[in-house]
């Protein structure tokens, strides 16, 4: 194994020295259709596309198709247009590689309806050499998504659950592993990081979002060393081109409400700003199950961000900045009894940050770039007699060059540096067992990277990567190779292949809160190592047509991880005890998915998905499958919209696969592994010229985990467990919400 190391490390310097890719193709392709006056579609050619604000601009063929340069900059605008029909304008994310425009007879009256929406609700890139999902702004409709953490139901490549039945915290996996090895973005600087980590899926409001993207693998070198599993990326709604003013307003029937308003402001060609505020309560207690518990904490959240951007032609500056504060009370629904279990906790969050983009040539292939980010998070908390108080300060800086070796750009490159300061302080107490530890560490590291894309032609891509970063607190420096190949072998199929190495940083605590909510002592080794690990894919793609309007395409991947070093949580080497130690042995993850997509009728999507999982790990008890890992996870979403998406449907089927469950709690239960089961979602959203109007169910069979918390009656005996979590917490719940939007400046 280590010679297959070493090799591997020789072949991406070889590479480096030789090669460059950019992650992004060259062009975009689309097609032009018309809606004629009975509301069909029908291919439009030698229509005119053009870049706003430009000269740059070519014309689709005798069907419609065209081929355009990218645009460079960031989220610019297309605009298609043809003589006596309403031009057709849309925003283009770097990431986008294919659009379609629906041009519209200026004569024609749509009743006030717009025809929106045109996007699926995800897709799997063609065109980037790292195999990654885009989840559009059109899919995060599909659901309620009221934050991050519910906005990956209709995917599974990300899998999300509780850490216990106690602090309502989400908790995602990638691969089959922890959500601790997929690195978190936002618009591509490090984010959630350490014990923000915890709660931090329900700090980013689904509304916010333009889009997601789900990376699998190892990703690129130039964001850190980070991601082992995986990266998720989210897209913000851009200050120089969302509405002038969003409003969702959201309810269920349990009580919850929220809202959210983001409003954008462009002051003049040059510098434009976006102000998000969101609120949200939940605070009827519930008691489903009847074990004397709260099913899902009483929650109280204010969260708040301002974004600016200012754009010139030898300078581009992105700054923005988010303040939040949140409580969550749980326990036992009693609380005016002696003794009574008793969860609290609150989370205070401020993060800026600062991107300078400096282009040294036209397009902006050839530019400088400096990002720095500062993140502060305190959490105060305590379960029944445990406390865990926290506190975080992190500034991360990156400087980046990226230019070419030749004029046609098909040898590229980007050098940088990094460096990051995390500052924690922890104290974690136990009145049960007088046990008490705290914590207080600073951790640097200090990074070179370098990065070269070879592209050929738009069928090829060769990403390859290395950095070097030395950490002070595990006192050695990380070597980081990653390669990445995408090969079109035939016009309509791709092949992706990747390796690389990956590091985690390990907060034992707070990576496992749902330690916390049990009666049983934690034991934490004094040698907590850096968590080392490698990661191998291999992905295929096959895109087709039904016809002239209607696509779709057929996906499989496999993944493996394999670690060197894992920071382990046996629960199951005694009744007394968690023990936190290093790996000794074994351990690695199998992870293979399918995924097909097909427009079966017009405006009618059928999209399927199967992931199975093979998660394995040497604990005291040998190597033995991972406890509550699901073993597999079906999806079936049918979507359809009626003419101008006037109504759009959307249903959403679950089967989740059975987990090991820990030794002891098996023993209790008198079972070794849960049970598969369904969960099934369904929505309906009238759509308005400036409204859209939503109801939906989430939970539909109504399955919720009988037995969440074991021994919920004596919850301070050493057998109280809420961590045992497998299944939904919650019962059917039906909602309904409104999007608000004004489009332009002029329509107040």
């Amino acid at each position: 194994m280590i010679k297959i190391k070493y090799t591997f490390i020789i072949l991406t310097l070889f590479a480096l020295c030789n090669t460059k890719i950019s992650a992004q193709s060259r062009n975009i392709t689309g097609k032009i259709f018309a809606i004629d006056s009975k509301g069909n579609k029908n291919p439009l050619g030698f229509a005119t596309i053009v870049w706003e604000k430009t000269n740059v601009g070519v014309s689709a063929d005798e069907n419609g198709n065209f081929s355009i340069k990218k645009n460079n900059d960031e989220n610019s605008k297309l605009i298609a247009s043809f003589v006596g029909y309403v031009n057709d304008t849309l925003v283009i994310p770097r990431e986008a590689e294919e659009v379609e425009f629906v041009l519209i007879e200026e004569s024609q009256s749509l009743s006030g309806a717009t025809v929106v929406a045109r996007q699926k609700g995800s897709y799997i890139s063609k065109l980037s050499p790292i195999m990654m999902e885009v989840i559009t702004q059109a899919g995060l409709s599909k659901l309620a998504c009221c934050n991050l953490a519910e906005s990956f139901e209709n995917t599974a490549s990300v899998s999300v659950g509780y850490s216990d039945a106690v602090s309502g915290a989400r908790q995602i996996r990638m691969l089959g592993l922890a959500g601790t090895y997929v690195q978190m973005l936002d618009e591509n600087i490090p984010t959630l990081r350490g014990i923000a980590s915890t709660y931090g899926l329900s700090f980013t409001p689904g509304q916010w979002l333009e889009s997601i993207q789900v990376s699998k693998g190892t990703s690129s070198v130039l964001n850190g060393y980070e991601a082992v599993t995986g990266q998720i990326n989210v897209e913000h709604r851009k200050p120089d081109n969302s509405q002038p003013l969003f409003v969702n307003l959201y309810a269920d029937a349990d009580e919850r409400t929220e809202a959210n308003i983001t409003s954008a402001l462009k002051l003049n060609e040059k510098l434009s700003t976006i102000i998000f505020t969101h609120g949200s309560i939940d605070i009827k207690k519930r008691d489903d199950n009847n074990d004397g518990f709260i099913d899902s904490p009483q929650r109280k959240q204010v969260n708040v961000g301002n974004r600016w951007l200012y754009s010139a032609d030898k300078v581009i500056v992105h700054f923005g900045y988010r303040f939040l504060t949140e409580s969550r009370e749980g326990g036992q629904m009693q609380t005016n009894t002696p003794n009574a279990y008793i969860s609290n906790i609150d989370n205070k969050h401020f993060n800026s940050y600062l991107k300078v983009g400096i282009p040294f040539n036209e397009g902006g292939s050839r530019s400088l770039g400096i990002i720095t980010s500062y993140a502060y998070h305190k959490q105060n908390s305590f379960f029944g007699k445990k406390m865990y108080d926290a506190q975080q300060n992190s500034l991360i800086s990156n400087v980046l060059w990226q230019s070419a070796f030749d004029k046609d750009e098909k040898h590229r490159y980007t050098l940088g540096a990094t460096f990051s300061h995390d500052n924690y302080k922890e104290t974690f107490a136990d009145s049960k067992f007088a046990n008490s530890w705290i914590g207080d560490r600073t951790e640097n590291v200090a990074g070179v990277f370098a990065q070269y894309t070879f592209k050929p032609t738009d069928n090829f891509d060769l990403l390859a990567g290395i950095r070097a970063d030395n950490n002070n607190l595990f006192k050695e420096t990380l070597i980081t190779p990653r390669i990445h190949l995408r090969y079109n072998f035939a016009k309509n199929s791709t092949v992706r292949a990747s390796a690389g190495r990956g590091f985690y940083s390990p907060n034992v605590i707070s990576d496992n809160i749902g330690t916390l909510a049990t009666g049983r002592k934690i034991l934490i080794d004094n040698d907590i190592k850096i968590e080392k690990a490698w990661t191998m894919g291999l992905s295929f793609i096959q895109n087709f047509k039904v016809s002239e309007n209607r696509s779709g395409y057929v996906s499989a991947d496999f993944f493996r991880t394999t670690f060197q070093n894992q920071t382990i949580v046996d629960v199951e080497e005694s009744d007394e005890f968690i023990h936190i130690s290093n790996l000794k042995g074994k351990s690695y993850s199998n992870s293979y998915q399918i995924d097909f997509s097909i427009d079966a009728i017009e405006r009618f999507n059928i999209f399927a998905t199967f992931r199975y999982n093979q998660t394995k790990v040497d604990m005291s008890r040998g190597l033995v499958e991972k406890p509550l890992v699901d073993r597999f996870k079906a999806i079936l979403n049918l979507s359809y919209s009626t003419k101008f998406e006037k109504w759009r449907f959307d249903f959403t089927a679950q089967l989740n696969g059975s987990s090991r469950l820990p030794f002891y709690a098996a023993q209790i239960l008198e079972k070794e592994r849960s049970k598969t089961y369904p969960v099934f979602f369904a929505q309906i959203t009238k759509k308005y010229k400036r409204l859209d109007v939503y109801l939906g169910v989430e939970n539909i069979g109504n399955y919720m985990q009988k037995q969440a918390i074991i021994n919920a009656e004596n919850p301070f005996d050493n057998k109280f467990d809420a961590s045992v979590v497998y299944a939904p917490l919650m019962r059917r719940k039906i909602y309904a919400g409104i999007r608000f939007r004004i489009d332009k400046a002029g329509d107040f």
